[in-house]
């Protein structure tokens, strides 16, 4: 799928994102989806848990991939093999429209003048 992640900022400090997040969530009423995921300090990761269901995955990180408003911390590399290793993206939506993704960037932008927007393809098939 051809997608557009609006992205409020990047850095490779997590908790720094964790605050600006919660910060977001109540100024743009915006819901956060973890996808079950926390930061696992021990792996430097942002991951599931170790007892996940999903064994294939459990203890690894799992990206977001499916269109839909929400916040969430990633893994921008997942998205764009250019970028570094473990940058974290503070992701506000992924959306197939590209009006829908400016939109919500024009409402980001208002708080995090960083903010911008990625148009990549993201896999949408089984990751098992």
């Amino acid at each position: 799928m051809n997608g557009f992640i609006v992205v409020a900022d990047s850095s490779h400090v997590y908790k720094r994102l964790k605050i600006k997040m919660f910060d977001l969530k109540s100024k743009l009423n915006i819901e956060i989806d973890t996808l079950g995921r926390e930061y696992n300090k021990s792996k430097n990761l942002i991951s599931l848990r170790e007892n996940d269901e999903d064994e294939m995955y459990a203890g690894n990180y799992f990206p977001r991939r499916y269109p839909s408003k929400s916040l969430s911390l990633e893994y921008l590399n997942y998205y764009d093999s250019k970028l570094k290793d473990k940058t974290i993206g503070l992701v506000t939506g992924i959306f197939d429209n590209k009006n829908d993704a400016d939109r919500l960037l024009t409402q980001v932008k208002e708080y995090s003048p960083n903010a911008f927007i990625m148009n990549v393809e993201i896999y949408m098939g089984c990751m098992h």
